[in-house]
């Protein structure tokens, strides 16, 4: 049901980023332009309400909460990805997966993801249900039912998660990268969770944690679909009106920030699967006007097999003139990912090999690669290609109603305005070879990146 920040780094990674043919610069893209306006307006309990109408018979119907990992006590990490689960397993009202059910016989779907910075849940329907899909949500947002059985239960199925995830080495790795990175932001860890830490969560921690963020001033409802403002802002104020505003919830990572990077930090840490050297810098929250340039960046660097670090490093090349046998690559796989969050996030390059020998060279490959574009830029060409490539993503991933209610959800979240996103097109359009390359400069330095060398365990 979820996707993880890290799985979105992981796909990347595999190899499966596509570098786009050159092309002229695109236009705002249609999906952009034909979107109807974002309606807003709040509850006098705090619910932010944004609705979009469409043409579509069907409708997405998500309530986003202010609420992700980093909002976690630090010795009980895994409890936000928890109520990803329980959420689904029974109300004062409605039994457990009930609300799947019913959603599934009405001809729709249910969704849910928990990441660093938000926990949400969507509901993709035929339109003329909007309503029945905001009352499940108002019942759940206050009525959930924490029960010991069902406590148990799905604490057992997020260990299975995990135990699939410690078989990824990429995904692994990335943890150990993260947690070197930050000393002290709950960055440090991811949404998955931690197994030991879950096995302590009793139903009191659970509840001090549902009591704090699952309420209607802490959460965004989002319709897309053929229904009416009126219809929505009806239905809203029916099911979602009695519930009282809480108190403002806490934020423990106000009192964590980062240190600002002053120096290379390196660490060599316990062999894996597959060798990995990651160099990672610290880059600003979403919010910021550089992350536009600097998602151009991660594009040019490692997305797709024609971007500059994937070519260096997975190029054969003859390492010993007197051997032929001797062409080979520096790596398995390589990429970069620009991971943009509500607080500062990270850039994360990353090599994979399975000889010991490499670790060096792959490192110096990445640092070189950095500081070439740092030095000279973004050639025309491939920054027309980045935006080309970031542009049509964003129209795709904005084709459905799902989606549009996602960037919704994720706007709101990453900015604290809904609506933000509408401007990103135009944002990154604009721009140029020199802001990439100043960027770069400022942001990913070599004296201020964070390296793990994760060896390859001996074969």
């Amino acid at each position: 049901m979820r996707r993880s920040r890290h799985a979105r780094l992981v796909v990347i990674l595999a190899g499966l980023g596509v570098a786009l043919p050159s092309a002229a610069a695109p236009d705002l893209p249609k999906t952009i332009g034909k979107l109807a306006p974002i309606e807003r307006f709040a509850l006098p309990n705090g619910l932010e309400v944004a609705v979009v109408r469409s043409d579509a018979p069907v409708a997405s119907v998500q309530l986003w909460y202010h609420a992700g990992s980093k909002d976690e006590p630090s010795d009980r990490r895994g409890v936000a990805h928890m109520f990803e689960h329980l959420l689904f397993k029974g109300s004062e009202r409605v039994r457990a997966d009930a609300h799947t059910q019913s959603i599934n016989l009405l001809g729709g779907f249910v969704n849910a993801a928990t990441d660093e910075d938000a926990t949400h849940y969507a509901n993709t329907l035929p339109a003329e249900h909007v309503d029945y899909a905001i009352r499940l949500e108002a019942d759940r947002m206050r009525g959930l039912l924490l029960r010991k059985p069902v406590i148990d239960s799905e604490r057992e199925v997020i260990k299975g998660e995990l135990r699939q995830q410690a078989g990824s080495p990429f995904a692994m790795g990335l943890l150990r990268c993260l947690s070197v990175a930050y000393t002290k932001h709950p960055y440090a860890w991811t949404a998955s969770g931690d197994a030991k830490q879950l096995d302590a969560t009793t139903a009191e921690d659970l509840k001090k944690y549902y009591d704090a963020y699952y309420q209607p001033n802490n959460a965004l409802l989002v319709v897309v679909g053929n229904v009416p403002v009126a219809a929505v802002k009806a239905s809203a104020e029916k099911w979602f009106g009695a519930i009282p505003k809480a108190a403002a919830p806490p934020r423990p990572s106000a009192a964590a920030v980062e240190p600002e990077a002053t120096a290379r930090r390196r660490q060599v840490v316990e062999p894996g699967q597959v060798g990995l050297t990651m160099v990672g810098w610290h880059v600003p929250a979403a919010r910021h006007k550089d992350t536009y340039a600097l998602q151009l960046a991660s594009i040019v660097l490692g997305a797709g097999d024609g971007s500059r670090i994937k070519q260096r490093l997975k190029t054969p090349e003859l390492r010993d003139p007197k051997d032929p046998k001797s062409r080979r690559a520096l790596a398995l796989e390589a990429g970069v990912d620009a991971i943009l969050r509500e607080e500062p996030g990270m850039l994360i390059a990353l090599g994979a090999y399975l000889d010991p020998a490499q670790a060096e060279p792959v490192e110096a490959a990445i640092l070189d690669e950095v500081a070439k574009l740092a030095a000279r830029g973004p050639t025309a060409d491939e920054l027309r290609k980045a935006k080309h490539q970031i542009q049509s993503a964003f129209a795709f991933s904005l084709d459905t109603a799902q989606g549009l209610g996602q960037a919704i959800g994720r706007s709101w979240i990453l900015t604290g305005d809904p609506s933000a996103f509408v401007r990103d097109a135009d944002e990154l359009e604009r721009v140029s070879a020199a802001e990439v390359q100043r960027v770069v400069k400022q942001h990913l330095s070599a004296d201020r990146a964070v390296i793990v060398v994760v060896p390859p365990k001996a074969r």
